[in-house]
């Protein structure tokens, strides 16, 4: 276990700090290097040193609940369990089964609507059901101008009724971008480098693009920069990603320095990405973005009990910061990523393209009956979309698989490696174990099979990421490639307050006792 440290987590007025046994995500990594990965994220998300006010140690039997953000799980109260409330008191007992006060949201992110919407496709040229979806878009746009006939196929209950989205969301201003055409073009996942690993501030201020040139060019379906020598010895993505954060952003400016603009172009970026894996429809968003987490739980609702899709699953990165993340979606004021699988590369699988439309017009639904609501205010006679989620989750928690730190270039999370052939860099040196293969969310226990080399002898899992993880991306075409970060990705069950966007973390070792500190903290981070 990750023993005596102090882990301070972002919170509003309160911080709440495990010890004695606050490992990987709490269940699962003693003394691992990705329990080692997760506390310097954890350090470096916070950026300072808390000085506490008061401290408060109080023994507990766990199960406990350390909720990072501070803010109030809507976790039931009652049964007894108390917490002293005084207003004038700076600190707070917790007994079990009993969280932190909630602070007084003085800009509630549910408070302001949604216009802007961009949906990616082609972020990864050879992801064909991104393209096709956009594509289908841009047929509806024409349909409601009068330049076609119907609208093109979406997903539907009623294959008789299909929806165009500009009909049916008509508070979103919504826009399409294809965001690598060369790589769509060549049906390749790139050119020369990941797209989706282009978008951090030390790639992206490297880069000036001829805002002149680009406005001569349709930059949403082209790219703009072809014929410019001084930015020709660049990897071609690298300066793919400039022209997109300049249409989607800025994602940095000068003025804000290492700070993400809090106030680009777009609200929302939503990229559809498709995968060989076995993920099912899997809502990817980040720590910490409320918004996004309560879409999250409504798409996760929707797509289960009206569509009737079961292999459905949130992923959250614990990337509370706009500024941390890599991929594209980051340069929008929130981002969503809606990734589909298990397909091939470069085929569009219509059963594919429906799951894909059923999350992506789930979440446009969230977004505009939320416009809808702001702008009628309490006229309206029917439950709000918020009320709605707070019947379908009582208390507040969504279930989510929490993905590990990255600790390699190009990973947006962390992975079980593996080493390459020495004559092709993307040919991996072993292969994934039949038992594995197809089973992603499933875990992985030390000794489990994990790899079979050439000479037929299976490697075992050794527990370098716990004693237990879920595996995601199993086999995952994409993670051949060095820029994309090789290997299988790791997670562990996690679930998210979608109030606040922040994991909830719970100890599952029963009897154990561990020591909670409630810390006071002067302002909301």
């Amino acid at each position: 276990m990750v023993s005596s440290s102090k882990i301070a987590l972002s919170c509003a007025h309160r911080v709440v700090i495990r010890t004695a046994a606050f490992s990987l995500l709490i269940t699962a990594l003693p003394s691992s290097a990705f329990g080692t990965a997760l506390l310097s994220a954890f350090a470096a998300s916070t950026g300072h040193t808390f000085q506490p006010k008061q401290l408060l140690r109080h023994p507990l039997q766990v199960s406990q609940l350390a909720i990072r953000g501070g803010q109030q799980s809507a976790r039931n109260m009652s049964n007894g369990e108390t917490t002293n409330n005084d207003d004038d008191d700076a600190t707070t007992t917790v007994a079990r089964k009993t969280y932190p006060r909630a602070p007084a949201f003085t800009n509630s992110p549910f408070a302001t609507q949604v216009k802007k919407v961009t949906i990616a496709g082609g972020t990864h040229g050879n992801e064909y059901t991104g393209v096709w979806c956009i594509k289908a878009i841009e047929k509806q746009r024409e349909s409601l101008a009068g330049e076609c006939d119907e609208a093109t196929n979406g997903a539907s209950q009623d294959d008789r009724n299909p929806i165009n989205i500009f009909q049916r969301y008509p508070s979103l201003d919504i826009d399409t971008l294809l965001a690598n055409p060369m790589a769509y073009m060549a049906n390749k996942r790139f050119i020369d480098t990941d797209l989706n690993r282009e978008f951090s501030m030390e790639k992206l201020k490297r880069i000036k693009v001829d805002e002149e040139t680009m406005e001569l060019c349709d930059v949403q379906q082209e790219f703009c920069s072809e014929d410019d020598a001084t930015l020709s010895s660049l990897p071609h993505e690298a300066v793919r990603a400039r022209e997109i954060e300049t249409i989607l952003g800025p994602k940095f400016t000068e003025s804000y320095g290492d700070a993400a603009y809090p106030d680009p172009k777009m609200d929302v970026v939503i990229d559809l990405h498709t995968t060989t894996a076995n993920m099912g429809i899997s809502l990817i968003i980040p720590e910490g973005d409320a918004l996004m987490s309560a879409a999250a739980a409504y798409v996760l609702h929707k797509c289960k009990s009206e569509y009737g899709y079961q292999n459905v699953q949130c992923c959250m990165h614990a990337l509370p910061k706009r500024q941390d993340r890599m991929n594209m979606s980051s340069c929008g004021r929130h981002g969503f990523t809606i990734e589909v699988g298990p397909t091939p590369q470069g085929v569009i699988r219509h059963d594919v393209v429906e799951k894909t439309e059923a999350a992506l017009h789930s979440l446009l639904e969230f977004l505009h009956l939320r416009n809808l609501e702001l702008e009628n205010g309490s006229a309206s006679n029917t439950k709000s979309v918020l009320d709605r989620l707070r019947d379908i989750y009582p208390v507040g928690i969504v279930p989510c698989y929490r993905s590990a730190p990255a600790v390699r270039p190009g990973e947006l999370s962390g992975k079980i490696s593996w080493h390459n052939d020495a004559e092709n860099p993307n040919f991996p040196a072993v292969m994934v174990h039949k038992s594995i293969q197809d089973r992603d969310f499933e875990p992985l226990r030390v000794g489990d099979p994990l790899f079979v080399d050439l000479d037929g002898k299976v490697i075992t899992y050794d527990g370098s990421h716990g004693d237990e993880v879920h595996l995601i991306f199993v086999n995952e075409g994409g993670y051949y490639y060095a820029s994309s970060g090789t290997g299988i990705g790791v997670a562990v069950k996690s679930e998210f307050d979608w109030q606040t966007g922040y994991f909830v973390i719970e100890s599952d070792d029963e009897g154990v006792n561990e020591e909670v500190i409630i810390e006071e903290k002067d302002s909301y981070e």
